[in-house]
């Protein structure tokens, strides 16, 4: 996920969002709310841009709560007797602090993005979304991606502030088209390219023509049709065909090898609403095959069909999957 921080009058607001959507606001609370909401015309504008994109997922979460009572406490359990190291990563999953009784803004952010919420555009979980920019070119945002769009008179930048994108370029030789990320920027010399912004690097691929690469630190490279690279400010790797690399997410699926399992699961953890979880002897094992992405229910499910896998569910809140013993 993109270190991007959310600004101060956002927060407060998805602060106030989850306080008075969880039933327990006192009246003095919902006084310092009415005072919070009066002191700025900002304040407000944020609160109704929050509370609409939130609306529904929290309806959505408290409805599976009714519905299926003893699955937190289950999925809280199963986090905390976890092994150590995946107990570790599944700590670092903010969806861990519903789980733990912290709140409710981890499990939102499964659903909508916290991060993304103020950018120009994002996509949920789940979601895939095509836009056509201004100059007529094409972006395509995978799941729980974010961007700011910034067009002048002498460029075009589009801003990744977490996710994945595909931008297909339509010509303008008075104007670069870029693509920024926290380690660097692209810039279009051609028509089709892919960008990915992980946690420490950011990776870029070429389906058509060629792209010129510019890293924070100062290192350059040309990257032609068919080639990728991860990259951070100081650092420039060139990386052999694998799914990272493909944009075979434009389609609703995931194409992989002879890769490890965790490879898969990493294209999933986009799609799926609740915490998916797989312990290092799982995530081990070498597949080879074509996966929907859509249905991550499905997906999971045919894989421990067809590998030595156990899937245990905790209703909507946790997957953990594990080699069968």
């Amino acid at each position: 996920m993109s270190k991007t921080k959310l600004d101060p009058i956002t927060r407060d607001a998805i602060d106030w969002v989850l306080r008075l959507e969880s039933g327990h606001a006192c009246s003095s609370e919902r006084q310092v709310f009415k005072a919070w909401l009066a002191e700025n015309p900002a304040h407000k504008a944020a609160w109704q841009r929050v509370a609409g994109l939130l609306k529904n997922p929290l309806a959505d979460l408290q409805s599976v709560d009714r519905r299926s009572p003893g699955q937190l406490q289950a999925a809280r359990k199963a986090l905390l007797d976890t092994p150590s190291p995946v107990r570790k990563k599944a700590l670092q999953g903010g969806v861990l602090l519903l789980l733990l009784g912290l709140g409710a803004a981890g499990v939102v952010d499964r659903v909508v993005p916290l991060a993304g919420l103020m950018a120009d555009q994002h996509t949920g979980t789940g979601e895939r979304k095509t836009i056509e920019l201004a100059d007529g070119s094409r972006l395509t945002l995978n799941a729980r991606s974010a961007v700011d769009i910034e067009f002048s008179a002498g460029q075009r930048r589009v801003r990744l502030r977490e996710g994945e994108l595909q931008v297909d370029v339509a010509a303008d030789a008075k104007r670069p088209f870029v693509v920024a990320t926290d380690q660097g920027q692209v810039r279009a010399l051609g028509t089709r390219f892919m960008v990915r912004q992980g946690t420490d690097e950011s990776l870029a691929s070429v389906q058509q023509h060629s792209v010129q690469l510019d890293t924070l630190g100062g290192l350059q490279r040309k990257i032609e049709t068919g080639e990728a690279v991860s990259f951070t400010a100081n650092q420039i790797d060139p990386q052999t065909p694998t799914s990272r690399s493909q944009a075979d997410w434009l389609e609703g699926r995931v194409e992989l090898h002879d890769e490890p399992l965790s490879s898969l699961i990493d294209a999933l953890r986009p799609y799926q609403t609740g915490l998916l979880r797989i312990s290092p002897d799982a995530a081990r094992l070498r597949v080879f095959g074509v996966f929907p992405l859509d249905d991550t229910a499905h997906t999971v499910s045919a894989l421990a069909q067809t590998l030595p896998l156990k899937v245990t569910r905790y209703g909507p809140w946790l997957t953990v999957i594990d080699v069968r013993r």
